[in-house]
C-alpha cells in the first residue's frame, strides 16, 4: 500500500471533529464565523476546567457564546445564540441528545466507517443531579485533542497553563499523559531559554537593541516577572506534593509506583530547567538596568532618521557605493547653501496662536486695561475624518505610506489642510513605537497626541477598536525619494501596525 495511506483512518478521526464543528447549524449571517466562535467557547471551557471553575453549565456556555460574539464585533439574536449553544452539546433535537457522527475511510478494512464523538460531556466530579443540580460540562478527549492540535501550531499556552494542566492530569490519575505533557513544558522552556541567550548576546554586542525590541524592555516590570516566576515555583512544589501523596496512597501498586517515579524524575528535570530560565531572565533584566544607568544617551528618544545609523552604518558600511554620483546625492544637501522648503513657519507657531483685543486706552474709575485671549481650538472632527482613511488602510494592509496620501480622492486630500494638527500628527508618530491602550481610559488622562487621536477615532468609528492592544510604529526606507505634495517636500516613511508578541 502507498505510504500516503498509512494511518489514514486515524488522521481522519482526528480531523473530523474539526470539520464537523458547527456544521449544519442554521444561524443566518453568522454561518462564516461559527467555527471561530465555537472554538473560542471550547477554549473558555478548557481554561475553566484547568482552574477548577465549575461555571460550565449550559447557561454558562450560552453566556460564553454570547460573550465571544460580542468580543468579535458580531451581532446575534437569542435564537442564534441558543442554536449555537445546543449545537455544541448534541446533534439534532435536545430530547434525543445524540452524539455527532462523521464518515471516515478505513484503509485497513477498505470500507467507510462511522465515527461518533462529542465535544463536551458531563463532569461527574462537579455534577450533583441527586441534589437537583444542573449538569456541569467538561471537554472530551476529542475536544482536548483539537485544542492541543492548535496549541502545536500557535504555541499559545504559557508555562503556568502547562503546569495547571499537568496538575489536572495527575488529579485524574493520568500519570503517563502528565509525563508526556511535561515534555511540552520542557520544550517550551528550552525555546524560551534559547531566545534569552540570543538576546543576551545581542544586547551585549549592540545595546541599541533595547530601543528596537520593545518587548524586551522589562526592567520596569521586574517585580511582576519575579512574582510570576515565584508562582510557577509554587506550582512545581504543588505537583511534587501531589506525586508524593499519590505514591503513599498506592504503595502496593507496583505499576502506578513505576509511572510515578518516571513522572517524579521528569518534574525534577523540568523544575531545574525552569529555575535556570528564571535566573537567566532576571540576569538579563539586571544587565538591561545597568546599561541604561551607565549609558543614558543610548536610550534618549531619537528621530526616526539618523545619518549615522541609516545612511553610514546601514548603507555605506554594508553595501558600499556604485559610483561617485551616489555619494554626491547623499552629501550635497548637507553642504548646499540653498535651504529647501520643508514646513511652513506657521506650523511651528501653531501652538502659540492667539487673538488679542484691547479695551479703550481711556482709564475709567474701577476699570483697568485688559486683554482677552482666545486660544485656538482644534477641530478634531476634521482631524479624525482625515485620519480615518489612514486607519482603514492600516486595518486592511497593516501599513500606510505617507506617499499614499496623493492617491486619496481630492476631497479627502483637502481635509489634511483644514487643521494644521492633521499633518503634524505624522511627525508625532515619528517617535518610539506606541502600544495602543486607550479604549478603557478617560480622554482627560491621555497626554500623548497619538493616543488622543486613536481614542477619538475609536469613539467615532467603532471598527477601529480592533487596534486596541496592537503596536503602531514607523519605518523608513533610506532609498525612498522625497515627493512634492501641495508645494511641500515630504519624506515617505510608513506607519505600520502589528500584534504584540
Amino acid at each position: 500500500m502507498n505510504e500516503s495511506w498509512e494511518g489514514f483512518a486515524n488522521r481522519m478521526q482526528r480531523l473530523n471533529p474539526l470539520f464537523e464543528l458547527g456544521r449544519g447549524m442554521e444561524v443566518g449571517e453568522l454561518k462564516p464565523y461559527i467555527q471561530t466562535i465555537l472554538m473560542q467557547v471550547l477554549l473558555t471551557i478548557f481554561y475553566r476546567e484547568l482552574n477548577d471553575d465549575d461555571h460550565r453549565r449550559k447557561a454558562d456556555i450560552k453566556y460564553m457564546v454570547q460573550d465571544s460574539i460580542k468580543q468579535m464585533r458580531l451581532l446575534a439574536d437569542d435564537k442564534q445564540i441558543e442554536r449555537m449553544t445546543s449545537g455544541l452539546l448534541y446533534q439534532g433535537k435536545e430530547e434525543f441528545s445524540k452524539p455527532f457522527e462523521a464518515l471516515y475511510y478505513d484503509e485497513i478494512r477498505q470500507s467507510w466507517e462511522t465515527q461518533t464523538f462529542r465535544y463536551v460531556i458531563m463532569d461527574e466530579l462537579y455534577t450533583n443531579l441527586e441534589m437537583g443540580g444542573s449538569i456541569v460540562y467538561k471537554l472530551t478527549d476529542v475536544a482536548q485533542e483539537m485544542i492541543f492540535m492548535s496549541r502545536e501550531m500557535a504555541e499559545e499556552f504559557s508555562i503556568t497553563i502547562e503546569q495547571l494542566y499537568s496538575m489536572q492530569l495527575i488529579k485524574n490519575g493520568n500519570f503517563r499523559k502528565a509525563t508526556r505533557n511535561l515534555d511540552h513544558l520542557i520544550s517550551r522552556v528550552n525555546r524560551l531559554m534559547a531566545n534569552e541567550f540570543t538576546f543576551q548576546k545581542e544586547m551585549i554586542n549592540n545595546p541599541k537593541i533595547l530601543l528596537m525590541e520593545e518587548e524586551w524592555q522589562r526592567a520596569d516590570k521586574r517585580v511582576e516577572i519575579e512574582k510570576q516566576f515565584e508562582e510557577e515555583k509554587n506550582h512545581f512544589r504543588t505537583i511534587t506534593s501531589m506525586i508524593e501523596k499519590t505514591k503513599r496512597r498506592n504503595e502496593e501498586d507496583d505499576y502506578i509506583q513505576k509511572e510515578l517515579i518516571v513522572l517524579q524524575e521528569k518534574i525534577g528535570h523540568t523544575r531545574q530547567l525552569h529555575d535556570r530560565f528564571a535566573k537567566l531572565v532576571i540576569q538579563n533584566i539586571s544587565y538591561e538596568m545597568k546599561l541604561k544607568a551607565e549609558n543614558p544617551s543610548l536610550f534618549w528618544e531619537n528621530s526616526l532618521v539618523s545619518f549615522r545609523e541609516h545612511f553610514y552604518e546601514n548603507w555605506f558600511m554594508k553595501e558600499g557605493f556604485q559610483g561617485f554620483n551616489e555619494i554626491e546625492r547623499v552629501l550635497s544637501p548637507l553642504f548646499s547653501p540653498k535651504n529647501e522648503f520643508i514646513l511652513p513657519l506657521d506650523w511651528i507657531w501653531g501652538e502659540q496662536e492667539f487673538n488679542e483685543t484691547q479695551t479703550s486706552a481711556v482709564v475709567i474709575e474701577d476699570e483697568v486695561e485688559e486683554s482677552i485671549t482666545r486660544q485656538r481650538v482644534t477641530n478634531w472632527d476634521s482631524v479624525i475624518k482625515a485620519w480615518s482613511y489612514v486607519f482603514q488602510y492600516l486595518q486592511t494592509y497593516g501599513e500606510f505610506s505617507l506617499a499614499n496620501v496623493v492617491e486619496l480622492p481630492l476631497e479627502v486630500q483637502d481635509l489634511w489642510f483644514e487643521e494644521s494638527e492633521t499633518i503634524d500628527l505624522w511627525m508625532m508618530f515619528d517617535k518610539k513605537p506606541l502600544k495602543v491602550q486607550v479604549l478603557h481610559r478617560k480622554e482627560e488622562t491621555l497626554s500623548d497626541e497619538r493616543e488622543i487621536l486613536l481614542y477619538k477615532l475609536m469613539m467615532e468609528y467603532p471598527q477601529f477598536q480592533m487596534f486596541e492592544g496592537l503596536k503602531i510604529f514607523t519605518s523608513f526606507d533610506h532609498r525612498a525619494e522625497p515627493f512634492n505634495w501641495y508645494r511641500m517636500k515630504m519624506t515617505p516613511f510608513k506607519i505600520c501596525v502589528q500584534e504584540e508578541k
